[in-house]
């Protein structure tokens, strides 16, 4: 919410005070990992992914932070490993999407598209925000796919 208002210092404050009460929550250190100065990021996915290897919003921050420094081949091995880890994250598959829209082939974005559509992912922050809207309620996942990773900004 701070950093969404302009007060990141704040938001870095109450980051690092929620890591310290709990270290083990992946959520947490994918915000610490997207806070990160672009020069700390991979210490910080590091420390996050020791911390919490198994955490598919980790595995997302790192996916994204390899998108942002232009990791191409690095940024999809990771997107692949979060949607296994956890194919009900409907963020991942939208970011994942996303990605191979800018930079996949048709075949890979249709990869992606139909791999979602056979997940049915429920879960997400982005994912809930558009599918729980009232013009959303009788879109599939085929649909809601790309109306979701349209709403997600590219990672920098």
């Amino acid at each position: 919410f701070e950093r969404r208002h302009g007060a990141a210092a704040g938001a870095e404050n109450l980051l690092a005070k929620a890591l310290q009460e709990c270290p083990g929550a992946g959520v947490l250190w994918a915000e610490a990992i997207g806070m990160a100065p672009r020069a700390q990021r991979k210490t910080k996915s590091v420390d996050g992914m020791r911390k919490c290897e198994h955490d598919p919003h980790v595995l997302l921050a790192v996916s994204k932070m390899f998108w942002a420094e232009r990791m191409l081949g690095k940024a999809r091995d990771w997107f692949t490993r979060t949607v296994k880890l956890d194919d009900d994250l409907g963020d991942a598959w939208a970011y994942f999407y996303k990605f191979e829209c800018h930079h996949g082939t048709e075949d890979q974005q249709l990869g992606v598209l139909e791999r979602c559509v056979r997940a049915e992912p429920h879960h997400g922050e982005a994912w809930i925000c558009l599918s729980k809207q009232p013009r959303s309620w009788r879109l599939k996942t085929r649909d809601l796919l790309p109306l979701v990773a349209d709403s997600l900004s590219i990672p920098v």
